[in-house]
């Protein structure tokens, strides 16, 4: 991955900071133990001694060391057993006191079988898209502060429902969708004119998603398709469409606002397929209408929109009365 420096070094700090954090837990329960099982403690100086006869055992080459060896070995495994029995008649899980790691498949070294740790790569796409997030409003909107209330109960005649009732059902739907993440699935399509929440309801989810952890990316299809441009075809710094064709969750906002080139649709194409294709979901934001994107895109991307779960959005521009989008 073509990825700036600095990047690798946050990355780096942030796991050394895990490796801290993971060693200050291992050190406070082993002083809980001790002050609470004093017990515990003599059994670990026997355990130590074990390790002290094996080791003498060994390096006198006697004609009984082998069994002096094997004599050793079974006191110290039956002092281990006795630790752990110590420790589950005091509440504790039997291996408390073992060794804590974030991730157990590379141990919090960032590495596995000379590669870098599916847990390594997170973390440094994380703090890319951190820095691509660095600029937009992604800290602005939560799911409390969506109000339908301000959505009005007369039906509006083009959809045979209120938008009131509508915009709940949205609402509903973009909760469930951020309660039930788990990295997989194609995600929503969110559609309606200015001014009715799309926005607000997306970043309501990436503001959760990000607090468990999950690294979202958000962007607005213009912006994101001219940066994409100048890397792939003007010889710029970065590689965004490994970031976002990667990032547990991407959201585009503003689709149809960018310059209709052929250029700016295959790259657009290229970034949605990339992630359906390996069943990664995105949250996609529109104020086109259905027949104008099926008449500015091809068949073959907006049957990719529209396999997503579609959101229609309804109602009256909401931001003379609240500050989102």
């Amino acid at each position: 991955m073509a990825l700036d420096k600095r990047f690798f070094e946050i990355a780096q700090k942030r796991l050394e900071n895990r490796r801290m954090a993971n060693k200050q837990t291992e050190d406070s329960r082993r002083m809980e133990i001790h002050r609470k099982i004093p017990k515990y403690c003599e059994l670990e100086n026997k355990l130590a001694d074990t390790m002290t006869n094996i080791v003498a055992a060994v390096a006198a080459r006697a004609s009984d060391s082998e069994a002096q060896v094997r004599g050793a070995v079974n006191s110290n495994l039956a002092i281990q057993r006795e630790m752990e029995k110590l420790l589950v008649e005091n509440g504790y899980p039997s291996d408390y006191l073992a060794p804590v790691f974030t991730c157990a498949k590379c141990r919090d070294t960032g590495t596995f079988e000379g590669e870098w740790c599916d847990c390594f790569n997170k973390i440094l796409n994380t703090a890319a898209a951190e820095d691509m997030n660095s600029h937009s409003p992604l800290r602005l909107s939560s799911f409390d502060t969506f109000k339908t209330e301000y959505y009005s109960t007369t039906v509006d005649p083009d959809f045979g429902e209120t938008p009131r009732n509508i915009m709940q059902n949205n609402y509903k739907e973009c909760r469930q969708f951020a309660d039930e993440f788990n990295g997989r699935g194609y995600g929503l399509f969110m559609m309606g004119n200015t001014g009715l929440g799309k926005t607000h309801l997306s970043l309501a989810i990436a503001n959760e998603l990000i607090q468990k952890g999950y690294c979202v990316i958000y962007g607005s299809v213009p912006e994101l398709l001219r940066r994409l441009d100048k890397e792939q075809f003007k010889n710029a710094e970065g590689d965004t469409m490994e970031l976002v064709t990667n990032c547990e969750l991407l959201i585009l906002d503003d689709l149809g606002a960018e310059n209709n080139t052929d250029r700016y649709t295959s790259l657009l194409y290229e970034m949605i397929n990339a992630r359906q294709s390996r069943s990664m979901p995105m949250i996609i934001n529109t104020n086109l209408e259905t027949e104008q994107v099926k008449a500015r895109y091809q068949d073959r991307l907006w049957s990719r929109l529209f396999s997503m779960n579609v959101l229609l959005f309804c109602g009256e521009d909401n931001r003379l009365k609240l500050n989102y989008k």
